[in-house]
């Protein structure tokens, strides 16, 4: 069986290859991702073409491709150019999310209209270019107002502005979002609704969302970066039935049939509400807490999907039909950035990872990184995860190992 992977997807790609006999991977990416496309010389082509290259060139190489090398799948294994994918798959006629799903999935203004449409959810939105269309949308809807870009990643460019001074500021952060590898995207304004957030970590198998975990998160309070996360989430069964069942009539709506997702929603006052998902497998080591949560690997599910192999007939699958169940929990935790300057160090590494029970401590950024403070995932310093017999005792060790880090800084020249 031979597939055309579309994009990076790190670890991923050499893994799909070592499944089963007989696997053979093209890949077709961008320029910018080329280092995330591992193993290289294990695939049987690599084409590279330039970040600005048109659709009509990704579909003609991608001709090439399929008449040099037959092709019996696609995938994209991350977010990045999940649009040429489809258009591909359309094109090739490969099965793959189409190219509506992807582009709802992925701009977030597309979202919110799919889902208030449907019914599911009603909240108040509005893309916006200037402070004289988002003082408007204020006026109309009242109260805080969340701004963010519709095509965001890694939480970058979020704020909120809490009343009609606040906006101008907030515009210029959603405006203003700078991360690697993401492209300006206009932003998006959407009433603000406050409460605790999870995120869902499901495999769609012909049409049907197998639900492995509901995960807690910790967010920074300003830049609404994530902290840390807990599987399994520490709230009452009636509450994750309410998630899981929200998150699936989302996934219905925006028309998910297939592959894995992370959906990222808020427990509102008036309940659920979808902030985001994504077809992809979730970051932040979320696969690898539910793994310690649950015993199931996602990463392999989804992979074996791609295969062709019919995963409700798996008994680790077919059980979570009605949602999730656990035998532990894991957790991880980040040190975020309190020092200006630039990074000197980071003391306490060894210790953190001499605890019982801590899996991994990882530095996140070099020694000698500008340090800004907390404006996205990127900014984040070291990360702790854990392994333990319950969510409790999870956070509990996460934030031992935690405590255990400090950095040092210089003032930059």
């Amino acid at each position: 069986m031979r597939l055309l992977l579309i994009g990076g997807g790190s670890g991923q790609q050499p893994r799909l290859r070592r499944l089963a006999e007989g696997v053979s991977t093209v890949v077709l990416c961008r320029a910018a991702v080329l280092d995330w496309v591992h193993q290289l010389h294990e695939n049987d082509a690599v084409v590279v073409l330039n970040d600005d290259s048109p659709l009509e060139r990704w579909l003609a190489a991608a001709h090439f491709l399929h008449q040099q090398w037959p092709l019996d799948g696609i995938a994209a294994l991350a977010e990045i150019d999940q649009d040429k994918a489809a258009a591909i798959a359309e094109e090739l006629e490969l099965a793959y999310h189409s190219p509506e799903t992807v582009r709802a999935v992925n701009d977030k203004t597309v979202m919110r209209e799919r889902l208030n449409a449907a019914g599911v959810e009603h909240m108040p939105f509005r893309q916006v270019s200037s402070i004289t269309e988002l003082e408007a949308f204020q006026r109309e809807v009242g109260g805080p107002l969340l701004l963010k870009p519709s095509r965001g990643r890694a939480s970058t460019g979020i704020a909120v502005a809490h009343d009609a001074g606040e906006l101008a500021a907030a515009l210029e952060v959603a405006m203003g979002a700078s991360a690697p590898r993401l492209e300006p995207s206009p932003p998006i304004a959407e009433r603000y609704v406050a409460g605790p957030e999870f995120s869902i970590e499901a495999i769609t198998h012909r049409g049907v969302h197998y639900v492995f975990a509901v995960t807690e998160k910790f967010k920074d309070d300003g830049s609404k970066v994530e902290t840390g996360h807990v599987v399994p989430a520490r709230i009452p069964q009636s509450t994750s039935d309410q998630l899981v069942a929200h998150v699936r009539a989302c996934l219905d709506a925006l028309g998910v049939e297939r592959g894995i997702t992370h959906s990222e929603v808020i427990l509102g006052s008036d309940g659920p509400v979808l902030v985001e998902t994504h077809l992809r497998q979730a970051g932040d080591s979320i696969v690898q807490l539910t793994e310690s949560a649950t015993g199931v690997n996602l990463t392999d599910l989804v992979l074996r999907q791609l295969l062709g192999v019919d995963l409700a007939a798996l008994p680790e699958v077919a059980s979570r039909t009605d949602g999730p169940h656990y035998l532990a929990s894991g957790a991880i935790r980040y040190l975020t950035p309190e020092l200006t300057g630039r990074l000197a160090g980071i003391d306490g590494l060894a210790q953190a990872r001499a605890i019982e029970g801590v899996i991994h401590v990882d530095q996140l950024v070099s020694d000698g990184a500008e340090l800004n403070g907390l404006q996205s995932s990127y900014s984040r310093l070291a990360s702790a995860r854990v392994e333990a017999k319950d969510a409790d005792d999870a956070v509990r060790l996460a934030e031992e190992a935690l405590n255990r880090l400090s950095a040092r800084a210089v003032a930059s020249s």
